[in-house]
């Protein structure tokens, strides 16, 4: 059936499409052939001249030898310069002769192939198209014709019903008009499959004709590039042998030569059928559609209709061979040999064998790299490429794949000659793909080798990051499911920033979002990514910018000015490694020094003597009474006398008993100068009786739900007493949740109400009154000087946060308000707590971020482990383990130490040594915040942002 020649022919037309693609590859390998030759011809006759000029210069200093045998020198060296000289004319005859002919002649016939196999792919269409009209209408056709029959049926049953009198005439009249009506229609219908089956009949025969034609065209193609190879050879071989060589070759290529122009176009045709019949595929000769007839259909002589049969096409240099494929699956399995290889040496410290191994396998991976990096031409080729590369990072079961540097090496010119493809030839979805890939693909401490890319000109072009966008955004969100996990995702965090403080926790419950807010959310998360990319790309800051504004700001739908802050940030984690690696290095660590030698005026004799004893001070035991260094002299106590202070709240060795409690209580009084603090809390107590409109309800409901554990020690009256007089007497900061959690933990620490609410207005005074104002505007400060501080001192766990897309807003909120108060929610005694109650009253907000370090870094192992929900319940959490939960000191140190396993010593020392914050190195993050913010403020101002 005609339907069988189509699917047939299809099949032989695809095996001439291999044929094509062969011929064209041998002509390109052919054209490299000549090329190495050419520059085998330059190089040695560069190299002859070099001899025979050190000859000469080793002849014209004087031999010393006879003058005859100096004369034989002369003359070699003379030999050798012509030699030279002629080798060099060869290598240019061949260049004009011989490989810029040949390359001329071969790109003409590459380019006929490529236009006859689109010609072909087209016409196969067309005629495939047509073959599934026909089948169409004939169904169609047939449908029609059994519904005229069905009617013709219905019309005599209700004949007989009208002979039995149970219907009337004018059901008879209906039925027939409904019968005559279909049968005019089903006529038509068969009109139309006659013409349709005309036409396509018409178009197969002329589809026979452009077959032949077809084959004879590359017959002659073919012929054309033979006879020219023939010439060119002999061409070739004239200049680089001698006569008799030459004559013997030039007989066996005559030979063939004849052998072709005996050949007939219709010869390739029976070679192609041959296979084709090797492989299970039997020869269909040409035949036109049949009609079909419905009575032969009624009686069941001919039941099967047309099918239509599809085939898949590829243009010439896009398909990928069974070869090509092989090569760059072996070039895939090399990189994960070498990888494992050099895991395995790391781990068994067998250097040698290593060193041995990594030479052979990355001489025999530089052959197959150039191969493949050839290959990347051919979309199919990348294609297969970047499959392969996700196989292997699916089957390890991890987020990023880890290459040795060899490896990455040869991946990163790859990739990076794929993007220069993709410069040219831009496809949006392709380019996506490879850029997803190039993040997952690191090396060592987790370079990324998107970062290998940065000098590209492609991050230049704007049009195309909008393309990436508008391709992200309909890909990401095709389902609505996935657009509101991902939603979802944001929510968590950015409830908490843009909104203002709502509840510590951070997730706002039982609101609702517009579909205004979940589309900004949508664009945000598209931006987030694009962000990411741009931040590894290390583009520049004002290139990222630009990009990312752009984007936020060319529809309708604007982002809240907070999630522009958050993307532009993630731009400047770019300043955030120029600034690590300069406060790591030798010179930020000498000017540093510098720095504090200026600072504590370390000039004079006495001002050192001060110095040095301050350091050491943290050294002395309880028991070595560094009070006494308070009586050498009056200076020593104007500068020591803090530093003992501190002593002995941070240094000391007092076990935290239930007992001692008082002793601590009474070093935190007098650090504080509580004493000299002559405020009259009774009458401001008295002052503040009438009730506070716009707090009382808050602060009753968060006084109500907190420290239930400790109800009889702490009464809710007394609580709400102390936030009712702080709220009526410091309108400008009033009362914010977290603060029923903070002075809970004071009174229980101080046992007065007047020391407790002189502690509490201190430290609202001297470390919180700026955070507290306009809406907590000033946490963003925070968040960016804490997340410097993880990249800084915890990069891995940095790393991973980010790739789980972990805000800092999303857990540390509520440890910073309450200073991790909120852990007497859960607990009767902490002390843990304690000891960061201690540090942080002692050195501040430096402090606090030394504890947070601390237990990220305790913890470092777990989190590392974790995605992105379990994470945020993790942290959320974490002030309900265990290690909250220890009552003295004691405990806590052998706990910690025992899982870090290091010697067993003092919790605070630990926390307080381990990481270096200092306060200049915070005033430094403060200044590149404000720096960065004054910049955002500016950039939004040229985007008229309201």
């Amino acid at each position: 059936m005609a339907n069988q020649f189509i699917e047939y022919t299809s099949q032989e037309f695809l095996q001439l499409h291999s044929y094509l693609l062969n011929t064209n590859n041998n002509t390109l390998e052919l054209e490299k052939t000549f090329k190495e030759i050419e520059r085998a011809c330059t190089t040695f006759s560069t190299s002859l001249k070099k001899i025979a000029e050190k000859l000469h210069e080793f002849v014209s200093k004087g031999t010393g030898d006879d003058d005859n045998i100096e004369c034989v020198y002369q003359y070699l060296s003379n030999f050798l310069l012509q030699n030279s000289q002629q080798w060099q004319q060869t290598s240019e005859n061949l260049r004009s002769e011989v490989l810029e002919p040949y390359q001329l002649i071969m790109s003409n016939y590459r380019n006929i192939n490529l236009k006859l196999s689109s010609e072909m792919k087209d016409y196969m269409g067309n005629v495939q198209s047509l073959n599934k009209q026909i089948s169409d209408q004939q169904e169609e056709y047939i449908r029609l014709m059994q519904n005229a029959d069905k009617c013709q049926l219905l019309m005599e049953r209700t004949v007989g019903e009208i002979a039995k009198g149970n219907k009337g005439k004018d059901e008879l009249v209906k039925a027939s008009e409904r019968q005559i009506k279909l049968k005019e229609i089903a006529i038509e219908a068969q009109e139309d499959y006659k013409k349709i089956i005309e036409k396509g009949n018409k178009k197969l025969t002329d589809f026979d004709i452009k077959i032949k034609e077809w084959y004879q065209q590359v017959f002659l193609n073919d012929e054309n590039r033979i006879k020219f190879s023939k010439s060119i050879m002999l061409s070739l071989m004239k200049k680089l042998t001698n006569e008799t060589v030459y004559s013997i070759y030039q007989d066996k290529l005559n030979q063939l030569e004849l052998r072709v122009i005996q050949k007939q176009p219709l010869d390739l045709q029976h070679q192609i059928q041959r296979l084709l019949k090797k492989s299970g595929t039997e020869t269909v000769q040409f035949s036109l559609f049949d009609q079909i007839n419905y009575d032969q259909i009624k009686r069941g002589e001919q039941k099967k209709a047309l099918q239509f049969v599809g085939s898949e096409w590829t243009l010439i240099g896009e398909q990928l061979t069974e070869e090509q494929a092989t090569k760059i699956m072996q070039f895939i399995n090399d990189l994960m040999e070498n990888q494992e290889t050099s895991d395995d040496s790391v781990n068994n410290s067998r250097n040698r064998s290593f060193s041995t191994s990594s030479t052979k396998s990355n001489q025999f991976m530089s052959h197959e790299y150039l191969g493949v990096k050839q290959l990347m031409t051919k979309q199919s080729a990348r294609s297969f490429l970047i499959n392969l590369l996700q196989k292997e990072i699916d089957k390890r079961k991890v987020k990023s794949l880890n290459l040795s540097e060899d490896s990455f090496n040869e991946v990163s010119a790859i990739f990076k000659h794929v993007f220069l493809i993709l410069d040219a030839e831009f496809d949006v979805e392709e380019f996506y793909i490879f850029l997803q890939l190039s993040y997952k693909i690191v090396k060592g401490d987790n370079f990324h080798l998107i970062s290998s890319f940065s000098k590209l000109d492609i991050w230049q072009n704007k049009l195309k990051w909008k393309s990436l966008y508008e391709h992200i955004k309909s890909t990401k969100f095709q389902q609505k499911q996935i657009l509101d996990q991902q939603f979802n995702i944001v929510k968590k965090g950015y409830g908490l920033i843009s909104k203002g403080l709502k509840k510590i926790t951070g997730v706002v419950q039982g609101q609702q979002y517009s579909e205004k807010e979940k589309y900004q959310q949508q664009k945000y998360i598209v931006l987030h990514e694009i962000a990411t990319f741009l931040s590894e790309l290390n583009v520049s800051p004002q290139l990222g910018t630009d990009v990312i504004l752009e984007l936020a700001f060319h529809s309708d739908i604007k982002l809240e000015k907070v999630q522009l802050e958050k993307l532009l940030q993630i731009l400047e984690e770019k300043n955030a490694i120029t600034f690590n690696s300069k406060y790591c290095s030798g010179l930020g660590i000498k000017q540093r020094k510098e720095e504090k030698f200026r600072r504590h005026g370390l000039n004079n004799i006495q001002s050192r003597q001060i110095y040095a004893i301050r350091l050491a001070i943290k050294y002395l035991s309880y028991q070595d009474r560094p009070y006494q260094l308070l009586l050498v002299s009056k200076a020593f106590k104007f500068h020591l006398r803090f530093a003992i202070e501190k002593y002995y709240i941070i240094h000391n060795s007092l076990p935290y008993m239930e007992q001692n409690q008082y002793y601590r209580a009474q070093n935190l009084k007098v650090y504080l100068r509580t004493d000299q603090n002559h405020m009259d809390y009774a009458l401001k107590k008295s002052e503040a009786q009438q009730e506070i409109q716009q707090y009382e309800e808050i602060i009753t409901m968060d006084v109500q739900r907190s420290l239930q554990l400790h109800f009889e020690k702490v009464p809710s009256s007394k609580l709400q007493s102390f936030l009712r007089t702080y709220a009526f007497h410091n309108k400008e900061v009033g009362y914010c949740q977290g603060m029923n959690y903070i002075v809970g933990y004071l009174y229980l620490t101080f046992e007065d109400e007047e020391v407790t609410y002189i502690v509490f207005d201190y430290i609202m005074r001297n470390y919180f009154s700026q955070y507290f104002e306009n809406e907590f505007e000033m946490l963003k400060k925070v968040f960016y000087q804490y997340e410097r501080l993880l990249f800084l001192f915890l990069p891995n766990l940095y790393h991973h946060f980010k790739k789980q897309k972990i805000d800092a807003s999303y857990y540390l909120t509520a440890w910073f308000i309450t200073v991790f108060s909120q852990v007497y929610q859960f607990t009767l005694q902490s002390a843990l707590l304690n000891i960061i109650w201690d540090i942080f009253i002692i050195q501040q907000w430096k402090g606090f971020y030394k504890c947070v370090l601390f237990l990220l870094y305790f913890y470092q192992k777990e989190l590392l482990q974790l995605d992105f929900d379990q994470i945020l319940h993790f942290l959320s959490e974490i002030i309900k383990n265990e290690l909250f939960s220890l009552k003295t000191e004691s405990q806590v140190q052998e706990y910690v130490c025992t899982k870090l396993k290091v010697p067993s010593k003092s919790l605070k020392r630990i926390i307080t040594n381990q990481f270096k914050v200092t306060n200049s190195l915070l005033q430094q993050l403060e200044q590149e915040f404000n720096c960065f913010s004054t910049n955002f403020d500016s950039q939004l101002k040229q985007f008229k942002y309201k």
